[in-house]
């Protein structure tokens, strides 16, 4: 197992406005996984972005999270997210490829997989929930999401040795969205916690364990299956 970035970019919005555009710097690969994530000031209503598949979308009245994903057919390199309302200050959002060099082909698996939603109270830590048991080694991708990017002076150290990926600081008020990585062991349960320095905000946070394995290997219970024509999600308990 070698997940890895491949390259990242980002976007954000102004207050008025419902939609932003993430440019990568070349096209995706084929058969590799695109992760976007996002966050809004305030509740800024249900999300559209064409051929991706909702993780989560956890709309509060103090910040909007969404964690969406999607197997590339090469066709990525600019997406075009909108949204229904128009959030106080702007939306901030993060757009990655990841691919594993070792495996050929493009079926992905969810090896687990956690939210935490804002519970509205202002904090200077926040974590993703915990995932149930892993099925497979794989690769943890969290990501939190702040109220006002502003409120972030300097991002420490996330939680359970996870690494810095992205940090979206310095946007004034707009929603920061903030990203961070680290491999996984099938077999246990994983977490993250973001932990910022500056004015304490609300947060929502979560995670996702992802797993490209070889064509021949079939899904077993109820983990998600996952290739470049077909996207079928499933509940993890």
């Amino acid at each position: 197992m070698a997940v890895a970035l491949v390259q990242q970019t980002n976007g954000n919005s102004g207050s008025s406005s419902t939609t932003l555009s993430c440019t990568l710097g070349v096209a995706p690969t084929t058969g590799s996984l695109l992760i976007f994530a996002m966050a809004g000031d305030k509740n800024t209503g249900a999300l559209t972005l064409s051929g991706f598949t909702e993780l989560y979308s956890l709309l509060q009245t103090s910040v909007s999270l969404y964690y969406w994903y999607k197997v590339s057919d090469g066709s990525e390199t600019t997406i075009n997210p909108s949204w229904a309302t128009a959030s106080a200050a702007g939306n901030t959002a993060w757009y990655g490829e990841w691919n594993d060099s070792g495996i050929s082909g493009s079926s992905w698996v969810i090896s687990g997989q956690a939210s935490h939603i804002s519970d509205n109270t202002s904090v200077n830590t926040w974590d993703t929930g915990t995932t149930g048991t892993l099925t497979n080694t794989g690769y943890g991708i969290a990501v939190d999401a702040v109220d006002s990017s502003q409120s972030v002076t300097s991002v420490s150290a996330w939680g359970n040795s996870y690494a810095i990926t992205y940090s979206g600081t310095g946007l004034s008020g707009r929603g920061g969205v903030m990203v961070a990585e680290k491999a996984e062991s099938s077999g246990g349960t994983t977490n993250s916690t973001f932990n910022y320095s500056g004015t304490a905000d609300q947060n929502s946070g979560a995670i996702g364990v992802w797993a490209k394995i070889a064509a021949a290997t079939n899904p077993v219970g109820k983990r998600v299956h996952l290739d470049a024509a077909a996207l079928v999600r499933a509940a993890f308990w």
